[in-house]
């Protein structure tokens, strides 16, 4: 199983987080929103960062 890390209550960025490399997935008919852990992870995480503020 791939490991990533949860954002929470973030769904309302979801367009701007999609385009700096987060992802979703439907879990028990919810969309929610992941980091993915990879060698790109922390550049997703410094641009989630500057996203959320």
């Amino acid at each position: 199983m791939p490991i990533s890390l949860e954002l929470v209550n973030a769904i309302s960025l979801a367009e701007r987080l999609l385009a700096v490399g987060c992802f979703t997935e439907i879990i028990n008919w919810q969309k929610r929103l992941f980091i993915p852990v990879s060698d790109k992870a922390p550049a997703i995480l410094a641009a989630v960062i500057e996203i959320l503020g």
